[in-house]
């Protein structure tokens, strides 16, 4: 890190659209080392016989946020930049219960959602995906279709040639995962949900 903040993957960010640099949120990694560069330090582990399957992470201050980017102002956007995080290998099974370990409260009544999604994560090559806890409402209305589509559209020829040279060692949220992460839902096929939020993230003109 340079002056006490994190730097940006600069592959990952050309590859995450034209965000404000406060909205880089990453939600995948490579590796525990990719974890400890770009996103914070690894503090513990949320699945003892095997502790490299679950990691508690403390968060490395990113950039100051930009008040005038409407998403800031909700109290929801407060998980965007959660000082403490879990990150769990896309193989887990065992997730829930390693989140709990971390998150009693905040998890109770709600489902575990694999910010990218866990079948995708494996087809880019990343081990480590976030995990957040958002109500069933939005999470039963939010993705399902979406992510069987990215996880056919990896799965081509093309994609997997792509996949493999692609240099980035973490992936930032797209507005998609953001309006999940927010606990709203994407409107699935058609991401309406998605469309009706893009708003939270610009800031406005004049």
């Amino acid at each position: 890190m340079q002056g006490g903040l994190v730097p940006f993957d600069i592959h990952a960010k050309k590859l995450a659209g034209n965000l404000q640099p406060s909205l880089y949120i990453p939600i995948a990694a490579r590796d525990e080392k990719a974890i400890e560069l770009y996103i914070g330090s690894i503090v513990g582990s949320l699945t003892p016989r095997n502790a490299d399957r679950s990691l508690l992470v403390q968060a490395y201050p990113g950039p100051e946020v930009d008040l005038r980017v409407p998403v800031w102002q909700l109290k929801e956007s407060a998980v965007l930049k959660a000082s403490t995080q879990v990150w769990v290998d896309v193989d887990l099974s065992s997730y829930r219960r390693a989140c709990v370990r971390a998150f009693p409260a905040e998890v109770t009544g709600k489902v575990l959602d694999h910010i990218m999604n866990r079948r995708v994560g494996r087809l880019k090559g990343f081990r480590y995906v976030r995990i957040v806890p958002i109500s069933r409402a939005a999470n039963s209305c939010s993705g399902g279709l979406t992510e069987k589509w990215g996880a056919e559209y990896h799965r081509t020829p093309r994609m997997i040639v792509v996949n493999s040279r692609n240099a980035a060692r973490i992936q930032y949220a797209d507005v998609a995962d953001l309006v999940k992460m927010l606990d709203r839902k994407t409107g699935n096929g058609i991401q309406d949900g998605v469309n009706d939020a893009l708003r939270l993230f610009e800031i406005p003109a004049g």
